[in-house]
């Protein structure tokens, strides 16, 4: 039997990435999963890989009507929600005086105004469950580099979203709804949209050399921890920021 054995989840930001790694690592663990992102095509790829346990909706994160579809769709496929992993967010690899006004707006709204929002829409779903919520954050909301390596703006919504975490988990607690955040490092697959490239040699090398365990991250490797705390395993976890990261803010944080 796995972690998930019966469960529902929604995940959000499931086309690519550590959205997509999760998707498939509920599905290993006994879960159903409903997986929502903007791109449809993305979805449908994912949904290929297990057709008979996931299946997408069209939702973008910050439309109020995308949400609540979204949430309504699992309930009406599946009759409840046990877990919602909120994935999908913006990404932005720049210096701080390069970023224009409208990126610092589009970063927050997206990775943290939307995010507490679609918390909140998802809260008597979860109730009626006893269910829990996993926030997918970054090592970046949580430690600096020296120079801060073009993070500043994205960490610090990752930061809001961290502190989101451990101030609302007090308030869900008595209705039976935990409230957790897994905090990536470099991840493999997670920076598409153009703004910064891992693949030559010398990034490479450079995360190899500020990294413990010597390399990038996978999906997989997130998705693991997860589906542990959206698991059973972690029922006396709430309020926590964990970090995914193969310990490289011990060598670099």
């Amino acid at each position: 039997m796995g972690l998930l054995e019966g469960k529902v989840a929604l995940i959000t930001g499931a086309g690519t990435g550590i959205g997509k790694g999760t998707a498939l690592r509920f599905v290993q663990e006994g879960a159903k999963v409903v997986i929502a992102a903007r791109r449809e095509e993305k979805l449908q790829e994912t949904c290929a890989l297990a057709p008979d346990s996931i299946s997408w909706v069209r939702m973008d994160l910050n439309v109020h009507d995308d949400r609540a579809g979204a949430l309504q769709a699992v309930v009406d496929r599946h009759g409840r929600l046990d877990v919602l992993v909120s994935n999908a967010g913006a990404q932005l690899w720049k210096s701080f005086e390069d970023t224009a006004d409208e990126e610092i707006e589009e970063i927050y709204r997206t990775n943290l105004a939307s995010t507490v929002r679609f918390v909140k829409q998802a809260v008597p779903y979860l109730e009626a469950s006893k269910g829990n919520i996993v926030i997918v954050s970054s090592t970046a909301g949580r430690y600096v580099l020296s120079p801060s390596q073009w993070l500043s703006v994205y960490g610090a919504s990752k930061a809001g979203l961290n502190h989101f975490t451990r101030s609302v988990a007090p308030e869900l607690g008595p209705k039976g709804i935990r409230i957790n955040a897994v905090a990536p490092g470099l991840t493999r697959g997670e920076y598409a949209d153009g703004s910064r490239s891992f693949d030559d040699e010398e990034t490479q090398a450079w995360v190899r050399s500020v990294t413990p365990l010597g390399r990038m991250g996978e999906p997989e490797d997130i998705a693991k921890v997860i589906a542990f705390m959206a698991s059973d395993m972690a029922s006396w976890v709430t309020g926590q920021v964990i970090d995914a990261s193969g310990g490289w803010q011990i060598a670099a944080g």
